[in-house]
């Protein structure tokens, strides 16, 4: 299940802190069937999950023809093997999205859907990421990026999960559609989680989510989530801790009028 790996250099720092966070997010499990829900029409059935994490969203994809679940640090994939015990159709490679090498190493596998949760703020060079998933992608395929918004944001709690930035919506429009995607929503999301992340990243400079809140977070989550999609029957949100991006691989045909091609 564990593709043949080269040696990569992780994030300096301690990752004990990314690896805590990833458990400790794997109880808000109303959170991540929000999210699931989000992008559920756009799964196809092989999928190049980037950045897999421990498996949290994982859970989601290994009912598929294909999941590749690609990240960077080998304990990370071998929980995600542990988890997921008996599936043929799961594949693991160690690697970084952005190493121009795993373009070599993967030559030969395409994919209709390529996942990116959480995990662009981690990447230095997130445009050559996007370029390589572009790659990945066969034409008409779609990519479900989610990141985290507003810079206003940024605080003690990014800087231990090893965040280089947080987004605003038109520049990662602009950075999406320069690798060449049609991007068919941008959307921000979760206006509840504002308070907290300000709360325990600007003011109280925590470096971990408390328990205590997360379990909160999961209790109130369907009020959050029916406030939410109710404000956006009104319209657009104008603000949010995380921006959704569904975006498509133009075909042969729309690629032919103009749309710029990956380099």
């Amino acid at each position: 299940m564990l593709e043949d790996t080269i040696s990569l250099t992780a994030h300096s720092g301690d990752e004990s802190i990314g690896q805590e966070t990833l458990r400790r997010l794997a109880s808000v499990q109303r959170y991540n069937d929000w999210l699931y829900e989000e992008i559920r029409a756009y799964i196809g059935q092989h999928v190049l999950e980037v950045g897999c994490g421990i498996g949290n969203m994982t859970a989601y994809f290994v009912d598929r023809e294909l999941c590749m679940a690609l990240d960077l640090l080998p304990e990370s994939l071998e929980q995600v093997a542990s988890k997921f015990p008996d599936h043929p159709n799961l594949r693991l490679v160690h690697g970084d999205i952005a190493d121009p090498a795993l373009l070599l190493r993967l030559d030969g596998y395409t994919f209709d859907t390529v996942a990116c949760l959480n995990v662009l703020e981690h990447v230095k060079a997130d445009d050559r990421a996007l370029r390589h998933m572009y790659r990945f992608l066969r034409p008409g395929g779609h990519l479900l990026l989610f990141v985290p918004a507003g810079q206003y944001l940024y605080g003690s709690l990014d800087e231990g999960l090893h965040h280089w930035r947080r987004y605003e919506r038109e520049p990662l429009r602009t950075l999406v559609e320069a690798q060449g995607f049609e991007i068919l929503r941008l959307a921000y999301m979760n206006l509840a989680g504002i308070p907290g992340w300000w709360l325990n990243s600007r003011v109280l400079k925590r470096r971990l989510l408390p328990r205590r809140m997360l379990r909160l977070f999961n209790t109130l989550a369907p009020l959050f989530i029916w406030t939410e999609r109710s404000l956006q029957r009104l319209g657009p949100l104008p603000f949010g801790q995380s921006l959704l991006c569904i975006a498509r691989k133009p075909t042969v045909s729309s690629q032919s009028s103009g749309l710029p091609e990956s380099q």
